[in-house]
């Protein structure tokens, strides 16, 4: 009996696997998919994640199901749903650019069903008719339905409006051909996921057990890191280190987030970038807890003074932040953001706990505590590393430095690093490690 569960559980393995080999390497259609005004493309491979969610279920069948009992009736079942009404592709184009794309990643068309408008009411879309043309939306979530197709617009951030000019230029006449160039390494990929722009940036999204990579090269044009030595804590929960481009972060930064910093600091953001040289290494290596006894006193009803005795736990980040720049740090005393205060320079912008400071040189250093001292790792192979220990940092109440959110709560760890030759590698590794990741992000 049990070799013969064996051998059906081989001959269906193997049929999934070889119908897999062809459903799940599909031609890619490139024909008037993308725009030759577009200037980034993601490519994703819609197949490959199907197969991939098949493959995590032979693996752990039962960690992929969830037992819950449905409330739905036979009434609402027979309603449209976005799955019913849409042909899934095998593949998906979203393209974007700084011009009439700017605030919105754009999918390549979707051909849909006769009830696909249902469909979007009965998922909580609402229409909105811009220039003789209706958008459904929800949330950052836009549909544009022309003919038979549908196409899908993704807001960067929320304020971002769908103009008219905007629904003029999704109808194309010039489309990138499948040998340019912008689909050259995509052509070449085997990942979910795969990113590429005109630039010469590519990176790609990859399946690796429990974690997700992201694999790829920075180009010159656009590398937001320059040459650096970086370092590193081996006790650190959360680590940064390395050079950053300070006129690209000024080029990129959005006059309303100038304003808003200007708002809560005062300061000019303009000004840091300048001043600032773009060196910053911090680390966040633990948290201190102190319990003080708060004595008060009150008096009962017959005028007796009665002592009353309170705890007041406390919690300060033991952390350090070091910046370079020549005149940042006579420019933040100039503002007043670091004043002189019983013979110590503190950092006025951190009333959460007192923030030491230390101007020399061509330096600026900020501790929680007065005579904070790390032992770091010098690494001559990377030039950007980040880690953010994310399960050490929530094993413990935190109090107001506590972070609590579904999707965090999933994840290990997160790591970050860029190398001299603009190889980047980033990792966000899974608590659960035998449930897919596709499935642990839609959960």
């Amino acid at each position: 009996m049990i070799k013969r569960i064996a051998y059906i559980l081989i001959i269906v393995c193997c049929i999934i696997v070889t119908v897999g080999f062809f459903r799940y390497n599909p031609t890619v259609t490139y024909t008037k998919k993308v725009p030759a005004s577009a200037e980034t493309v993601v490519y994703i491979n819609l197949r490959e994640i199907e197969y991939n969610i098949v493959l995590s279920f032979l693996k752990h069948p039962l960690s992929q199901l969830d037992f819950k009992e449905s409330s739905t009736s036979k009434e609402e079942e027979k309603k449209a749903t976005l799955l019913d009404e849409i042909e899934v592709p095998n593949s998906l184009f979203f393209y974007t650019n700084k011009q009439e794309f700017e605030d919105f990643f754009i999918s390549s068309p979707i051909v849909v069903k006769e009830k696909i408008i249902e469909a979007l009411k009965e998922e909580n879309f609402t229409a909105k008719n811009v220039n003789k043309s209706t958008v459904y939306s929800k949330g950052i979530i836009s549909c544009v339905l022309q003919n038979n197709s549908l196409q899908v617009l993704l807001k960067k951030h929320k304020k971002a409006q769908i103009s008219p000019e905007l629904l003029s230029k999704l109808n194309q006449e010039n489309y990138f051909s499948e040998n340019d160039l912008i689909f050259k390494q995509i052509k070449n990929s085997k990942q979910p996921v795969a990113i590429s722009t005109l630039q010469g940036d590519f990176f790609e999204f990859v399946i690796d057990g429990s974690s997700l990579r992201i694999k790829g090269e920075l180009s010159e044009e656009n590398n937001l890191f320059e040459p650096f030595k970086v370092t590193s804590v081996a006790s650190s929960i959360l680590s940064v280190s390395g050079k950053l481009n300070t006129e690209l972060i000024a080029d990129k930064l959005g006059e309303n987030l100038k304003k808003k910093f200007k708002k809560i600091t005062t300061l000019s953001l303009d000004s840091v970038t300048n001043k600032w040289g773009g060196v910053v290494e911090g680390n966040l290596t633990s948290f201190i807890e102190k319990s003080d006894t708060i004595v008060t006193y009150e008096y009962d009803d017959d005028f007796n003074k009665v002592e009353k005795k309170d705890i007041q736990k406390t919690i300060t980040p033991k952390v350090t932040l070091e910046l370079q720049g020549n005149d940042l740090c006579d420019y933040l005393k100039e503002k007043e953001v670091i004043k002189r205060v019983e013979n110590e320079d503190l950092l006025t912008l951190m009333p959460l706990f007192t923030t030491y400071s230390f101007c020399k040189g061509n330096g600026l250093k900020f501790t929680s505590e007065k005579n904070q001292k790390l032992t770091k790792d010098i690494d001559g192979n990377n030039k950007f590393y980040f880690l953010f220990n994310v399960a050490n940092y929530q094993e413990k109440d935190r109090g107001i430095y506590s972070l609590k959110n579904k999707y965090l709560d999933k994840v290990k760890t997160i790591q970050l690093s860029v190398t001299n030759n603009n190889q980047l590698d980033a990792t966000v590794e899974l608590k659960n490690t035998s449930k897919n990741v596709f499935l642990q992000m839609l959960d």
